[in-house]
C-alpha cells in the first residue's frame, strides 16, 4: 500500500469516527446535542481536528444523512431482487421502509428534516434518488403490466407512495397513532395491499373482488 492510499484510508476511517460519534450523540440526547465540541469529546479529539474533515456541524450532518438514505437503498434492493412480481416488490419495499424507519428513528428524523437539502432537483442527493428510483421501477412495472392506461404517470404514483409511508412512520414516530407501533405495522400491511389495488386500477380492482 502507498502512502498516499494509506492516508486516504486513515482520513476515511477519521471521518466515519467522527459521523459514527454524532449519530451516537443524536440517539442519546437529540441533534441539538450534536456540535463540534461534543463529537470531539466523543472520539477524543480536538475539535481543531474535527474541522479539518468538517467546516462546520451541517457537513457531518449532511454526510449522515447521506449514508442513512445509503443504508435504505441497500434495504430496498435486497427486496425488490428477492420479489418474483411487482406487487411483491411494492409490497416488500414497503415493510422495509417501515422497518428500516421504526429501527433507526433518530437517523431517519435527520434525512427527512435536515433543511437546505433540496430533493426532486439536480442538487437531490444522489442516496435519496436512489431511493426514490427503488420506489420507483417496480410500481412502475406493476402499473405497466396491469395494463394501467396512468402508467406514465408511475413517478406521481411513486411520489405518493412514499408520501403515505412517510406520513404514517411520522405519526407514529409522534405517538399520534392509536395503539403505538404494534397497531401502525397492521395499517403498513393494509396501505400497501390499498396501494397495490391502486396501481392496478379500478376495472382490476373489480375483477379480482368477484
Amino acid at each position: 500500500m502507498g502512502i498516499q492510499e494509506r492516508r486516504e484510508r486513515e482520513r476515511a476511517a477519521v471521518r466515519k469516527q467522527i459521523v459514527d460519534a454524532a449519530e451516537m450523540i443524536a440517539a442519546d440526547k437529540g441533534w441539538d446535542a450534536v456540535t463540534i465540541r461534543a463529537v470531539a469529546g466523543a472520539i477524543e479529539y480536538s475539535p481543531a481536528l474535527i474541522y479539518e474533515y468538517f467546516a462546520n456541524k451541517d457537513e457531518i450532518l449532511l454526510d449522515l444523512m447521506r449514508q442513512g438514505f445509503g443504508r435504505l437503498h441497500v434495504e430496498l434492493v435486497r427486496v425488490v431482487d428477492a420479489a418474483e412480481t411487482p406487487a411483491a416488490a411494492v409490497e416488500g419495499i414497503g415493510f422495509a421502509y417501515w422497518e428500516f424507519a421504526l429501527a433507526s428513528p433518530t437517523l431517519y428524523q435527520l434525512m427527512h428534516d435536515l433543511r437546505g437539502v433540496p430533493f426532486g432537483t439536480n442538487e437531490t442527493p444522489p442516496e435519496a434518488l436512489a431511493c426514490f428510483k427503488d420506489l420507483h421501477a417496480p410500481i412502475g412495472r406493476l402499473m405497466a403490466e396491469a395494463g394501467n392506461n396512468e402508467a406514465s404517470d408511475s413517478e406521481a404514483q411513486t411520489d405518493l407512495y412514499w408520501a403515505f409511508l412517510h406520513g404514517l412512520v411520522s405519526l407514529t414516530m409522534n405517538q399520534r397513532i392509536k395503539g403505538g407501533p404494534e397497531r401502525a405495522s397492521t395499517l403498513v400491511r393494509r396501505l400497501t395491499h390499498d396501494f397495490i389495488q391502486s396501481c392496478i386500477g379500478p376495472a382490476h380492482c373489480i375483477e379480482n373482488s368477484q
